[in-house]
């Protein structure tokens, strides 16, 4: 697993979403310094002192003396033009892995990846930047997760599993051994995908059929 041990981080993001990111980033041995919102604000609980909006990252992480950034953001759009700012910044992006999940050591993380408690990465799997493998989410062997794309919780992906760039796979869904969902599909919670779905896509039900626009 790629990351910066003991790092100074801004946390990009300070909504419930951010509040778990926080608990895994310090099960990682990071320090959560500061964080910023889109308007300054944090949701009640979030510890850390927000150091202003996401106006200007590099302010920011001066105001906390941050050296790296985590971007806690659900949406994946959102998440990946966070994250791009954040480079632009200069502000290195590193991974938030509960103390919980489970993580072979075969595994493959990129950078900015998220993942929560309960989780399971078996072996060979790959994740790639800025992916979100949430609670109970379970990513079974030689799965390839694409960049920014959001596994919820829940998920079981069988063997040989590839999900595309931002594709969101939803809570409590099923896509069965060797499938591909593509890039920005949606797979819609409790769906138990047979086949592969299409790219921009947005797939519901048992078994997974295309909803029609």
């Amino acid at each position: 697993m790629r990351s910066v041990p003991q790092a100074r981080v801004l946390l990009v993001g300070a909504g419930g979403h951010a509040r778990v990111c926080l608990d895994a980033l310090v099960d990682s041995g990071h320090d959560v310094v500061g964080c910023v919102s889109r308007d300054g604000t944090a949701v009640v609980g979030l510890p850390c002192p927000v150091v202003g909006a996401d106006g200007d990252l590099s302010q920011a992480a001066a105001a906390c003396a941050a050296t790296h950034a985590f971007v806690a953001i659900g949406d994946n759009t959102a998440r990946q033009a966070a994250a791009a700012r954040c480079r632009a910044a200069g502000l290195p992006l590193v991974n938030a892995v509960s103390k919980y999940a489970m993580v072979a050591d075969s595994a493959r993380l990129g950078v900015g990846v998220a993942v929560f408690a309960g989780a399971v990465l078996n072996a060979g799997a790959s994740v790639a930047d800025g992916v979100i493998v949430n609670t109970r989410a379970s990513v079974d062997h030689d799965n390839v997760i694409d960049s920014f794309a959001h596994v919820s919780v829940g998920v079981a992906l069988a063997g040989g599993v590839h999900i595309g760039e931002r594709a969101l796979v939803g809570i409590g869904s099923v896509v069965l051994p060797g499938l591909s969902v593509g890039s920005d599909a949606v797979v819609g919670g409790g769906a138990v995908v047979v086949c592969d779905v299409p790219a921009g896509v947005t797939v519901v039900g048992v078994p997974a059929k295309q909803v029609q626009s």
